[in-house]
């Protein structure tokens, strides 16, 4: 399989995951506050959740992986494979980086490094474009 296909599909499979986790972590706390119980044990859950899903499809880092902290999560989701337009790849030596268009919340424009690594391509990190500059922000 071409190497760019490979590389969108990484990408697709993150976004879809994470679209799926954050609308399942939402839509149980919200069920636990909406009946003013304690949601403790639910965020347990989702924080070994998303670190499953940070794990499988990004290199671990610090600044990647600070939504473990406040384990964010809104509606509608941060991101959607099937919503957000994700522009072609475009190569960077043995690297890749992909430019992703949120079309709903913010409408934030972010960029993916993704690496061919032992495990397979993973994202390395995640920039935001915050005027026309870009700023490293979690996954």
């Amino acid at each position: 399989m071409e190497e760019k296909v490979l590389v969108v599909e990484v990408l697709k499979g993150f976004m879809s995951e994470m679209r799926n986790w954050e609308t399942a972590f939402r839509d149980e706390q919200m069920g636990l506050i909406n009946e003013d119980k304690d949601t403790s044990d639910c965020d347990k859950a989702y924080e070994l959740k998303l670190k499953s899903i940070l794990a499988k499809y990004s290199v671990s880092d610090e600044r990647s992986w600070a939504r473990l902290v406040d384990l964010g999560c809104g509606s509608p989701p941060t991101y959607d494979p099937e919503r957000d337009v994700i522009n072609d790849p475009l190569q960077e030596g043995k690297n890749y980086t992909v430019i992703v268009e949120q079309i709903a919340r913010l409408k934030a424009v972010y960029k993916f490094f993704i690496k061919n690594t032992v495990d397979g391509w993973l994202i390395v990190k995640k920039e935001t474009k915050n005027g026309d500059k870009w700023k490293k922000t979690a996954l």
